[in-house]
C-alpha cells in the first residue's frame, strides 16, 4: 500500500501532516511548479496596493517630506505616517488572505494531478470573490479593531493632555495587550479564507470552521506564522536591495524636482517586485497550514488517499465537510 498516493506539486509535498519546515518548503514548491497560476494573480494585487500606497504617500505626506525638517514637522506628519502604516498592513494583510483563499484549489487540484493554470483556478475561485474579500478585511480589521480598543486609554490621554505619567502607564500596558488580542485573533481566523474556498461556506461559518481547526494547535499556528513573517520579511529586503542602491546611484539620497517622481517610480517597482514573491509565499503557507490542520484533526489525507478519480468539473468535492 502507497501510503503517498498524490502527486502534489510533482510529488515534492507529501500528502500527510507536514512539520513548518515542510510547509515553507511547499510553499515554495507551489510558486515553483505553477508560477502563472500564482505569480500571475499576486503581481495584479500587489500591483495596485503598491502603487495605492504610493499615491497616498505622495499626497499625505509629501509636503512636509520637502524643505527644513524640524520636529514640528515630524510631529505633523506623524499622524499621516501612521495613518500609512496602519493602511498599508491592512491592505497587505487582506491580500495575503485574498490570495490564500484563490491558492487552496491551486493546491487541492495538484493532489489529484490535475491542470493549475491561472483560468482554471479563476474558475474555481469566482463564484466566492465576494465573501472571500469580505472575510479577509473582517479577519483583519476585526482583530485590528478588537486589539484597538484597549488603546482608549492611552488615546484619550493623549489628546486630552492628560499626565504623561498617566499616558506613559496607559501605553506600556495598552499597546501590548492590544497587540496580544489582534495576534490572538487573527490566529484564530487566519484559516478562514481557504475554507471558504474549498469548503464553499459563508462568511460565518467559514470564520467558525477556522477557530474549530485552529482550537488546540493555536501556538504552533502561530509559531508557523511567525516563522514565515521572519522568512517574509528577510527576503523582501533582499528582493528590493538591487533597486534601493539603484535608487541611491540614479537619484540621490535627497532627490528634487523630477527626480523625486522617478525615485518614488522605482521604489514602487521594488516594492511590488519584493511583494509578488513574498505574498503569494505568505498565502500558500496559510493554504497548506488549513490542510495540514484538516490532516491532523480529520485525516484528510487517508481520506484522500482511498479515493478514486476526482473529475475535473468538480475538484473541490473532496474537500466539503460532510455533516
Amino acid at each position: 500500500m502507497r501510503s503517498d498516493r498524490a502527486e502534489l506539486l510533482g510529488g515534492e509535498i507529501p500528502l500527510r501532516p507536514l512539520s513548518a519546515a515542510e510547509m515553507l518548503d511547499a510553499a515554495l514548491a507551489l510558486l515553483r511548479r505553477s508560477p502563472r497560476a500564482v505569480l500571475g494573480p499576486a503581481l495584479v494585487v500587489v500591483g495596485a496596493v503598491q502603487v495605492a500606497v504610493t499615491l497616498a504617500g505622495y499626497f499625505l505626506v509629501g509636503g512636509d517630506a520637502t524643505g527644513e525638517v524640524t520636529p514640528n514637522i515630524l510631529l505633523r506628519s506623524f499622524g499621516s505616517q501612521a495613518v500609512l502604516f496602519v493602511a498599508g498592513w491592512l491592505v497587505g494583510s487582506v491580500a495575503v488572505l485574498v490570495l490564500a483563499g484563490a491558492f487552496g484549489p491551486a493546491i487541492a487540484r495538484g493532489y489529484f494531478g490535475l491542470p493549475i493554470t491561472f483560468g482554471i483556478v479563476w474558475r474555481d475561485v469566482r463564484p466566492s470573490v465576494v465573501r472571500l474579500v469580505v472575510l479577509a478585511c473582517v479577519v483583519t480589521a476585526g482583530s485590528l479593531a478588537a486589539g484597538g480598543v484597549l488603546l482608549v486609554p492611552f488615546v484619550l490621554v493623549a489628546v486630552s493632555d492628560g499626565s504623561p505619567a498617566l499616558g506613559i502607564l496607559a501605553g506600556v500596558f495598552g499597546f501590548p495587550a492590544a497587540a496580544a488580542v489582534a495576534v490572538l485573533l487573527y490566529v484564530l481566523g487566519c484559516l478562514a479564507a481557504p475554507a471558504l474556498v474549498l469548503e464553499r461556506r459563508g462568511v460565518g461559518d467559514a470564520l467558525s470552521r477556522s477557530v474549530k481547526l485552529v482550537r488546540g494547535q493555536w501556538w504552533k499556528t502561530f509559531f508557523v506564522l511567525l516563522l514565515t513573517a521572519v522568512l517574509v520579511f528577510l527576503m523582501g529586503i533582499a528582493l528590493r536591495l538591487p533597486f534601493i542602491f539603484g535608487d541611491l546611484l540614479f537619484f540621490g539620497s535627497e532627490p528634487q524636482g523630477w527626480r523625486v517622481i522617478g525615485s518614488l517610480a522605482l521604489d514602487t517597482a521594488g516594492r511590488i517586485c519584493s511583494a509578488a514573491i513574498t505574498t503569494p509565499f505568505n498565502a500558500g503557507v496559510l493554504s497548506l497550514l488549513y490542510l495540514d490542520r484538516r490532516n491532523r484533526r480529520e485525516g484528510l489525507d487517508l481520506e484522500i488517499q482511498q479515493r478514486g478519480e476526482v473529475r475535473d468539473e468538480d475538484p473541490l468535492a473532496p474537500w466539503a465537510v460532510r455533516a
